[in-house]
């Protein structure tokens, strides 16, 4: 698979997420469920997080048209994406949940202006569950299945860190409450394993041994018999 097609593939699965997010996002002006817990109110304020935040959709982009070489895992990651995406949508509209933004902002930063200009795009809708957390968990779950993945288990390492440093990013940002990130996480661990199901019953197994692998390494041609 080319990395042409599989862009438009990346693009399928993500692009048409953010436009029925924001959406709803406009759609939807009244919070119904308020999901503040004491621990939440406990978490400091990092406006600094907002860098790792936004780092979600080029390594999303990146990995997926990098390290996932096999065609068939790659279509399992972008289905489980597409998926992903419409199960956060529905519960954006029949669970709506606003976080109450911070009063005040040091705009005189580079990271308090870049986190005012994403408020600004993002307000503080579509909380629960968190889609930041869901889809770099669930990015982290199948590299885990990709051939570096296996060969590396650092690579495993690293992109469980990063999905925890969004995670804790969507927290320390205030955008999002302890129960998003929790069912996030959830959330993707479910469709991983549904999709890895599906990858591993189409995965193409190769019916055919070589010749090599049938004769003993310690058998000469001669000792091979042959029939006329």
């Amino acid at each position: 698979m080319s990395t042409r097609v599989k862009a438009k593939y990346v693009f399928l699965a993500f692009v048409p997420y953010f436009i029925f997010y924001f959406i709803i996002q406009s759609a939807i002006t009244t919070n119904h469920y308020d999901l503040l817990t004491f621990l939440d109110a406990q978490i400091p304020f990092i406006p600094q997080f907002i860098w790792i935040y936004h780092t979600i959709i080029p390594t999303a982009v990146i990995t997926s048209l990098i390290l996932f070489q096999k065609k068939e895992l790659f279509l399992s990651l972008t289905y489980a994406n597409i998926f992903a995406g419409t199960i956060l949508c529905l519960f954006y509209i029949l669970f709506p949940s606003f976080y109450p933004r911070e009063g005040y902002i040091d705009t005189t930063t580079i990271s308090g202006l870049f986190l005012e200009l994403t408020r600004r795009v993002d307000g503080a809708h579509n909380t629960f569950p968190s889609g930041h957390v869901t889809f770099s968990w669930l990015l982290a779950f199948f590299v885990g299945l990709t051939q570096k993945g296996k060969q590396y288990s650092i690579l495993k390492v690293i992109y469980f860190g990063w999905a925890i440093l969004i995670s804790i990013s969507t927290l320390t940002l205030k955008q999002h409450f302890l129960i998003d990130v929790v069912f996030g996480v959830a959330l993707a661990g479910v469709i991983f394993y549904i999709f890895r199901s599906v990858y591993s019953i189409h995965r193409p197994v190769n019916l055919f041994t070589t010749d090599a692998e049938l004769i003993s390494s310690r058998a000469s041609s001669k000792e091979v018999p042959v029939d006329c």
